[in-house]
């Protein structure tokens, strides 16, 4: 009787699973929603031999109506030219071959029942050419003239003209008109910026940090359209320059401290080979504590010029510090009386003005890289 009663209660919920899947198909067919319907369908059915019904009949229905609708509004757009109506026939073209493609290793296609669907195929090749070729003159039409822009100064045509000859480029690889345009436009689209310092602090600045300075890896910033060089050329686009106003050194700061400190511990009493006790001893130590302390500073401004226009564009003042600090420790009397790893000894010396200055200075270039990264020439 249980048995029984799990056995129909097993049928009732496949029963009610199977309703349901089926509505499911339903709804999203009534709702347009082809596309869904059919590859849920086909998922449904790869691998199985037993095909069930209403996952084949879900398969074909949508598969017509999703061809049908593709089909009927390819033919619209194929009377128009412009970029939208060219770029969904290639899409619409697509979805179709795509859909075919998903279907043919199934076919011929039959339930268990025995009942086999019927698909009818439609080749979309003429559409999808005939808008390729179209979308692929509109590209390169309209990237010859912005590069003409771009050729007069106009970089962000030049930028513009490239994405589209790329377009192109995907459409119809291997176009040599569409190469010679993809060189040009990326010349003409680059800003090309010398950057120099320039020290008027009236200290001498050192060699590595004018040359750190002057060698920023700009690349890693992932911008194809700037490129910097500390060489000068003859179609540079912008000077950036890094004008030092001042560098200040604080005195040398040595801070000292003395405390004492004190420990119990356990120290053994030997009176005889035979008699050895513990005692409590308490030990001290005196302690000399140490600070160095100095500090450089270096204040700039980053200074870009529009060589084209002669013009200032970019004017920013941009400052460093850097701190040295140091702890050096010595002691008088019991070094038990010190903690674990407690750090005696140690050079009581303070780096020179010239590593004192560049440390400044590689605090300084991060700025400027901070600087740099937010800006579009």
């Amino acid at each position: 009787m249980v048995r029984s009663f799990q056995f129909a209660l097993l049928l009732s919920g496949l029963m009610i699973f199977s309703f349901s899947s089926c509505t499911n198909y339903l709804k999203m067919i009534e709702r347009g929603d082809f596309d869904t319907a059919f590859y849920r369908a086909v998922d449904r059915m790869k691998g199985k031999k037993n095909k069930k019904p209403r996952h084949v009949q879900a398969a074909e229905e949508a598969f017509a109506r999703a061809n049908a609708r593709d089909i009927d509004r390819m033919q619209t757009l194929s009377e128009r030219t412009d970029e939208h109506a060219l770029s969904e026939m290639l899409r619409l073209a697509h979805n179709i071959e795509r859909r075919q493609k998903a279907i043919s290793p199934m076919l011929p296609l039959t339930d268990r029942k025995g009942y086999q669907a019927h698909f009818e195929f439609y080749d979309p090749t003429d559409y999808a050419k005939s808008a390729a070729d179209n979308l692929f003159e509109l590209h390169v039409h309209e990237a010859d003239e912005l590069l003409e822009r771009g050729k007069r100064g106009d970089k962000q045509a030049s930028r513009s003209a490239h994405e589209l000859y790329r377009k192109a480029e995907r459409l119809r690889p291997g176009t040599n008109e569409v190469r010679i345009g993809l060189n040009d436009s990326y010349y003409y689209g680059t800003s090309r910026i010398y950057m120099f310092v320039n020290n008027e602090s009236n200290k001498i600045l050192p060699l590595r940090l004018e040359r750190a300075l002057t060698t920023i890896n700009f690349s890693e910033f992932r911008n194809p359209w700037q490129e910097f060089s500390t060489h000068r050329r003859d179609d540079e686009d912008y000077h950036m320059e890094i004008e030092i106003t001042d560098i200040h050194l604080s005195p040398e700061r040595i801070v000292e401290r003395i405390y004492m400190l004190e420990k119990e511990i356990e120290v053994e009493d030997k009176k005889s080979e035979s008699d050895t006790t513990v005692v409590i001893e308490t030990v001290t130590a005196e302690i000399t504590e140490r600070i160095l302390e100095r500090k450089s500073k270096i204040n700039a401004n980053i200074i870009i010029r529009d060589l084209h226009n002669r013009r200032i564009v970019h004017h920013e003042p941009v400052f460093s510090e850097y701190t040295f600090e140091r702890t050096v420790n010595s002691y008088r009397g019991d070094r038990r009386a010190l903690p674990n790893r407690f750090p005696i000894g140690g050079s009581v010396a303070f780096p020179s003005e010239e590593d004192m200055i560049y440390n400044a200075g590689e605090i300084l270039k991060d700025r400027i890289i901070d600087y740099v990264r937010g800006f579009d020439l």
